[in-house]
């Protein structure tokens, strides 16, 4: 008996054929490694660099809606929680609370034939002095229908009437987060290091917060604060300019976002017009004045 034997031929590349496809392929492999790494590296910069034009976009809508705060002041009430005795001098009325109020606002104390408006000459924890020339009782009301600041906006040196002036740092102060707590709120480009920076202080704190870096990568010599004045020297609007860099470039240079925005002050418009309704017609002044601490911080 034959035992039935068959012989495979198996094909296959031979070793010359082998190094010809490598010599082919690994060009390849490396052109398409390098296509996908670039790619890679576009998509993160062209993130990055949407990132940076939204901190832009963002740092300037905040402070344009801070700006159009600036000189606000907003309505305060409460009641006594003691009775106020009629004095000659000064004296402090204790209330439910002190939040809203400031040195220089003017009050209205009681109802009725026992109503008395007084001006604020200190603000304590849940207290406020004056000079009260009535008898009040406990539980009576104290309301103080707010006046815009006429400094909200504080005007550079030298900026007179219908004028304007470019700074690169602003300061002003009010109801800034519309709370009834007065900040003062400076912006100020910072060169050294590319960003602007923004410090925020409740007026009644003892010392000013530091700064701290608001939006960065700014092109050099780009940011411009301009202040602008109506006929009373009163600053009634601004305008920002800045640009932001960002990581895409554009044959040799890095692409940049120029950004810009002019912002009305609504409470220095209309304490302006007070002001010249006093000036035209008479009257009293009740405007209330700028506070002490944002006196000696705007000249620091």
């Amino acid at each position: 008996m034959k035992a039935d034997i068959r012989t495979t031929h198996e094909n296959g590349f031979s070793l010359i054929e082998l190094l010809v496809s490598l010599a082919i392929l690994v060009p390849l492999m490396g052109a398409v490694v390098t296509l996908f790494s670039d790619g890679v590296n576009q998509h993160s910069a062209e993130q990055s660099s949407s990132a940076m034009n939204q901190e832009a976009r963002s740092a300037l809508e905040l402070m344009t809606l801070e700006i159009a705060q600036a000189g606000s002041h907003r309505d305060a009430s409460t009641t006594t929680t003691s009775a106020i005795p009629l004095s000659a001098s000064t004296q402090p009325a204790f209330l439910a609370s002190s939040s809203g109020f400031a040195v220089g606002d003017y009050v209205d104390v009681d109802t009725g034939t026992n109503k008395e408006t007084v001006q604020v000459t200190a603000v304590g924890t849940n207290s406020i002095s004056g000079l009260f020339r009535t008898l009040h009782g406990h539980g009576v009301p104290v309301r103080m229908f707010a006046l815009p600041y006429l400094t909200g906006m504080i005007p550079t040196a030298g900026l007179g009437a219908n004028s304007s002036a470019t700074t690169t740092k602003l300061k002003f102060f009010g109801d800034v987060n519309a709370d009834g707590t007065l900040y003062y709120v400076e912006y100020n480009y910072d060169s050294a290091n590319a960003q602007i920076t923004r410090s925020m202080t409740p007026i009644t704190q003892g010392s000013k917060n530091a700064a701290q870096p608001l939006v960065g990568n700014i092109k050099a010599n780009s940011v411009q604060f301009t202040l602008y004045t109506d006929g009373q020297s009163v600053v009634t609007s601004v305008s920002l300019t800045l640009t932001a860099l960002n990581t895409v470039k554009s044959g040799s240079k890095y692409q940049e976002t120029a950004l810009s925005s002019r912002t009305v002050i609504p409470s220095a418009i209309a304490g302006s017009a007070l002001l010249s309704e006093i000036y035209q017609y008479g009257g009293v002044n009740r405007l209330p004045p700028t506070p002490s601490n944002v006196t000696t911080w705007s000249s620091q």
